[in-house]
C-alpha cells in the first residue's frame, strides 16, 4: 500500500475488518478449488533464440553451463518446473538490465538485443508468477540500479514527481506522534523526548544496514494492529486520568502499576466535561469531545461522515458503559485510525499537462516538516499551509530555509528512539545528522562483538546497561558530523578528508585545565598526599584552601579530592604534559577514557587538546574514523570486502550482487599469512573475482587500520602457532609473529582517468575519491532517497542535477542540497 492511491481506511471498526479478513479467506478458498491450468511453455521468439544462441549458448548451453545455468531448454522448462523457470528468467532479466552479461571482456550486447532480452525475460517472469523488475527497483538494495551517467546526463526531458503515495511513519515520527496527542511540551516534552512511555509499544522497526533505512514501502499489518490496539488502551486511559482524578474515579498516588506512575496533568477540557458530567452528555458535548480527540490524534477536525459515525459510536458506548467508559471507547477508535500511522501525499486539485498534481497545503506542510525533523509543522508552517502561503516551489523554498535556520523547532538527540544516551549527541537538526550516520553507517559499531583481551584490555563492548567503547566512538561521530554540518562548507570533503577529530570531548577543556594547573602550583610543595585508608576521614581544609580547592574542582571538594587531583596532574607533569582535564576516575589512571586507545591514543600519556576536534596523524575523514572501521569489520578481524563494497556503493553509485546462496564465503585459514594473502585465496577464481574485483580493490588500502579502528603498520597474526610472548595481565593481550601490511589498491569507477588508477593507500584513495564528481553525486542521490523516502528514478534527472549544482555553486554546503531537493518538482508533485 505505500504508493496506493486509496484514500485512508478506517481500521478502527471490527465489523469492517473481520469482512476484510472473511475476504481474503473467501478467495483463498474460492482459488483452492479452482481448476489446474496446465502450464504453458515458455515462449522463446526467434529474434530472442537469435540472441541467445549467438551470445549466451556458448557459456549456457549443451556443452557447457557456466553456473549450472542453461538458457538452450527453456522453452520446455517450465512445463516440468514453473518455479525453476521463473527464477531462472527472473535472474536473466537482473543481469541484462544490471549489464552482468555478458561478462567482463566478451562482446558487448547491443542496445537493440539488450532491451530484447529484457523485455522478454521481463514479460515472462511475470507470466509465471514472478516479481516486476520496476517492483524490485522500489527497495533499497536497488537505489543505484538507475545509470548514473545518463542520470546526470541532461538528457531527460520527463518531468519529475513522486507517486502518490501511503507511507508509514518512522519510529521517531511515531513517538513524536504519541507526544502530540498528550500535547506535550517545555520540560516534560524534553523528558520523553529521551524516553519511551511505559505502555506504548513502538510498532515500527528500520533494517540495520549503512544507507537510508527509511523508505516509503513498508505497509501496515497485523502486527502492527496488534500492537496499537494495546497501545491505544494505555494512551486512552492516561489522556482522561487526571479528570477522572478529579472526579474521584483514580488516585494520584496509587496507580495498578507502580512503575508506570506517569499520566498528563490536565485533561482536554472537552474530554475532562463528559467524564465529569453527572448525566448523559448533550450532542454538543460529545461533539466537541470527538473534535478534540481528531486534534489530539490526527491534527485536524473531523469530516461530517467521520464525526457522525464517531457520535453514534460514542452515544452507544456511554449508554452501555457509563460517561467514562464510553468516552474512553471514542478515543481508542480515533487512535486506531490509520492515518495515525501513516503520512498521506496524493496530490491535491487539477492536474497539470504532465498529469501531475501539487501536494495539498496541509499535505506539503506535513511534507516539510518531516523532511527536515520528525515532528509535524510548527505554528509558523501551519498557518502558511492555512493562509495559501504553501502553493509555489517559492514557498517550498522559502520554509525549508526558515526550518534549517530554526535552532530550537528540532533541537534534541540524534535518533530518541535509542534512548541511549552515550550514542545520543545533541543538535539543532537531529536528522541531518541521521542522514549521514546512515549513509555511512557506523551505528553499526554498537553490533559487533569484540574480545577485550585482543584490545589489550581498553574495549568493552556494548551491553544492556551501557553502549561502553562502541556508544562512545559512535557519539564521537555523530559529533564529527554535526561540526562540518554547522560549519556548512565543503560538508562532503570535510567529511571524507578532515584531520580533525573528537576525541573524548569535555566541556569548557582548556578551563578546566587552567584550574587543574593552579591547584598543582599552590600545593606542588605542601604535603597533600592522602593514602586511601584515610579517603572517608580525610583532615579538614582551613577555609581559605577551602575556597580555593572547591574553586578549582567542585562545590564541596576536600583534602581527599585534592589528594586526587594533585596525584592526577603530577602523573602529567612527570611527563611535561598538560593535565587531562577529567581528574577523578575509577580504578585507576589507565582507565581514563581508555576508548580513546581506538585513535592510536594512550590516554595516561596523553597531552590532551584544549579545543576540540583537533588534529590527529593517520587520520582523513570518517572512512578512518574507528566508529566506521569498526561497523565495517568482523568480530575478530578486518573485513576489506565490506568495507570495498561500501566505497562502491556509497560513493561510486555502483552496484555489487548479494553473495549466491552456494557459495561459502569464507576466507580460509593460514596462521602464516596475512588477511590480504589469504583473501586473495578465497576470492582471486575467475567466478568469485568477477564481482570481488569491485570490492577488494577499495577496501584492501584500509589494512592499515585494524578490526579496532587502530593504525598500524605491521598485522598480527593470531594464532596459537604464532604466539612470541603471553600476557602477563588479566585483559591483556598476547604478542604474535607481524607481517608488514600492504596497503596498496585500485580505484575504478569515477569515471575520471585522472583519478581511478592504483593507490597507494586509503589516504591517497580518500582524496582521490573526494576530487571525484561521481562521489559527490553519489552522495546527492542518497541525499534525495533519505529526505524522499524512495529511490531516483530516470524522470527525478533534474532535480537530482539541480541539487548537485546547488552544492557546488554553495561553496559545499549540505544546507543548499536540502533546499534544493525540497523545492524540486520530485517533492512538490504527486503522479
Amino acid at each position: 500500500m505505500g504508493r496506493s492511491a486509496a484514500r485512508v481506511s478506517d481500521v478502527s471498526h471490527p465489523v469492517r475488518s473481520n469482512a476484510a479478513v472473511l475476504g481474503v479467506i473467501v478467495l483463498f478458498a474460492t482459488q483452492g478449488w479452482a481448476p489446474a491450468q496446465p502450464p504453458k511453455a515458455v515462449a522463446v521468439p526467434a529474434e530472442v533464440r537469435g540472441v541467445l544462441a549467438d551470445r549466451c549458448f556458448a557459456c549456457h548451453g549443451p556443452t557447457k553451463r557456466s553456473g549450472g545455468v542453461r538458457l538452450d531448454t527453456l522453452d520446455t522448462l517450465d512445463t516440468l518446473d514453473p518455479a525453476a523457470a521463473r527464477d531462472l528468467l527472473g535472474d536473466v532479466q537482473e543481469q541484462v538490465y544490471f549489464r552482468g552479461m555478458p561478462p567482463a571482456g566478451a562482446k558487448e550486447l547491443t542496445p537493440g538485443q539488450r532491451k530484447a532480452l529484457a523485455d522478454w525475460s521481463g514479460a515472462e517472469t511475470h507470466r509465471l508468477g514472478g516479481a516486476d523488475l520496476s517492483d524490485k527497483l522500489r527497495y533499497p538494495n536497488f537505489g543505484n540500479a538507475i545509470d548514473h551517467d545518463q542520470l546526470f546526463s541532461g538528457e531527460i526531458r520527463e518531468k519529475p514527481f513522486t507517486p502518490a503515495r501511503r507511507w508509514l511513519v518512522s519510529p521517531q515520527i511515531f513517538h513524536e506522534r504519541v507526544m502530540a496527542v498528550f500535547k506535550l511540551d517545555g520540560k516534560e516534552r524534553e523528558n520523553f523526548s529521551v524516553r519511551t512511555f511505559d505502555g506504548v509499544t513502538n510498532p515500527f522497526l528500520l533494517p540495520e544496514h549503512s544507507g537510508v533505512r527509511y523508505y516509503d514501502i513498508g505497509v501496515l499489518d497485523g502486527g502492527h494492529l496488534l500492537a496499537m490496539q494495546t497501545n491505544a488502551q494505555w494512551i486512552s486511559e492516561k489522556q482522561i486520568y487526571a479528570a477522572r482524578v478529579k472526579k474521584g474515579e483514580a488516585s494520584a498516588k496509587e496507580f495498578p502499576n507502580p512503575r508506570d506512575r506517569w499520566f498528563p496533568k490536565t485533561t482536554p477540557a472537552a474530554l475532562e466535561a463528559v467524564v465529569l458530567k453527572a448525566g448523559p452528555p448533550t450532542d454538543a458535548e460529545l461533539a466537541a469531545a470527538v473534535r478534540a480527540q481528531f486534534d489530539c490524534v490526527l491534527q485536524r477536525p473531523p469530516t461530517a461522515d467521520e464525526l457522525a459515525k464517531h457520535l453514534a459510536l460514542t452515544r452507544s458506548a456511554i449508554g452501555l458503559a457509563g460517561n467514562t467508559e464510553g468516552l474512553r471507547q471514542m478515543l481508542v477508535a480515533v487512535l486506531l485510525h490509520s492515518e495515525f500511522l501513516y503520512r498521506l501525499e496524493f496530490g491535491a486539485g487539477p492536474a497539470d499537462e504532465h498529469g501531475r498534481r501539487k501536494l495539498s497545503p496541509r499535505e506539503a506542510s506535513y511534507a516539510l516538516a518531516y523532511a527536515i525533523g520528525d515532528r509535524g509543522p510548527d505554528a509558523a508552517l501551519a498557518r502558511a499551509a492555512a493562509d495559501g502561503r504553501l502553493a509555489t516551489k517559492d514557498d517550498f523554498r522559502r520554509e525549508a530555509q526558515r526550518l534549517l535556520a530554526d535552532d530550537k523547532q528540532f533541537h534534541g538527540t540524534i535518533d530518541p528512539v535509542l534512548f541511549r544516551p552515550y550514542v545520543n549527541h545533541t543538535a539543532t537538526h537531529p536528522k541531518l545528522v541521521r542522514f549521514f550516520r546512515e549513509f555511512f553507517g557506523y551505528p553499526a559499531a554498537l553490533k559487533i562483538f569484540k574480545d577485550i583481551n585482543r584490545s589489550d584490555g581498553f574495549y568493552r563492548n556494548a551491553d544492556r546497561g551501557s553502549t561502553q567503547t562502541p556508544g562512545e566512538l559512535v557519539a564521537e561521530a555523530d559529533m564529527l558530523v554535526d561540526w562540518h554540518l554547522r560549519r556548512d562548507r565543503g560538508v562532503f570533503e570535510g567529511l571524507l578528508t578532515g584531520d580533525k577529530f573528537f576525541v573524548a570531548p569535555v566541556p569548557n577543556a582548556a578551563a578546566q585545565m587552567d584550574k587543574l594547573n593552579e591547584l598543582y602550583e599552590r600545593y606542588k610543595g605542601t604535603n597533600w598526599f592522602i593514602p586511601e585508608k584515610d579517603r572517608r576521614t580525610p583532615p579538614k581544609l582551613s577555609a581559605d584552601d577551602a575556597a580555593f580547592v572547591r574553586g578549582r574542582l567542585h562545590y564541596n571538594s576536600d583534602a581527599w579530592h585534592l589528594s586526587q587531583a594533585m596525584t592526577h596532574v603530577e602523573h602529567f607533569k612527570k611527563q611535561g604534559l598538560d593535565p587531562h582535564p577529567v581528574w577523578t576516575y575509577p580504578f585507576g589512571v589507565h582507565m581514563l577514557t581508555p576508548h580513546a586507545n581506538a585513535y592510536n591514543i594512550a590516554p595516561p600519556a596523553w597531552n590532551y587538546p584544549r579545543e576540540q576536534p583537533f588534529a590527529l596523524p593517520h587520520r582523513k575523514g570518517m572512512l578512518t574514523h574507528p566508529a566506521w572501521l569498526i561497523a565495517h569489520a568482523a568480530n575478530t578481524a578486518t573485513d576489506p570486502v565490506r568495507r570495498g563494497k561500501w566505497v562502491r556503493e556509497k560513493l561510486l553509485a555502483g552496484r555489487v550482487p548479494d553473495v549466491p546462496i552456494t557459495v561459502d564465503a569464507r576466507v580460509p585459514e593460514d596462521p602464516h599469512k596475512s588477511l590480504r594473502d589469504r583473501l586473495h585465496l578465497a576470492t582471486g577464481k575467475a567466478e568469485c573475482w568477477k564481482c570481488h574485483q569491485h570490492m577488494n580493490p577499495l577496501g584492501l588500502p584500509f589494512e592499515c587500520f585494524d578490526d579496532f579502528g587502530r593504525y598500524r603498520t605491521r598485522e598480527s597474526l593470531e594464532h596459537p602457532d604464532n604466539v612470541i610472548a603471553r600476557t602477563k595481565t588479566k585483559y591483556g593481550a598476547d604478542t604474535y609473529k607481524t607481517v608488514p601490511v600492504v596497503t596498496t589498491g585500485r580505484l575504478d569507477g569515477t569515471g575520471d582517468p585522472r583519478l581511478d588508477g592504483e593507490v597507494k593507500d586509503p589516504f591517497d584513495l580518500i582524496d582521490r575519491l573526494a576530487r571525484s564528481a561521481r562521489a559527490r553525486q553519489s552522495i546527492v542521490r542518497h541525499a534525495f532517497r533519505f529526505f524522499l523516502g524512495r529511490n531516483e528514478t530516470l524522470a527525478d534527472s533534474q532535480t537530482l542535477i539541480d541539487a548537485d549544482r546547488a552544492y557546488v555553486e554553495s561553496g559545499g554546503s549540505f544546507r543548499a542540497v536540502v533546499v534544493s531537493v525540497l523545492s524540486s518538482d520530485s517533492f512538490v508533485y504527486r503522479k
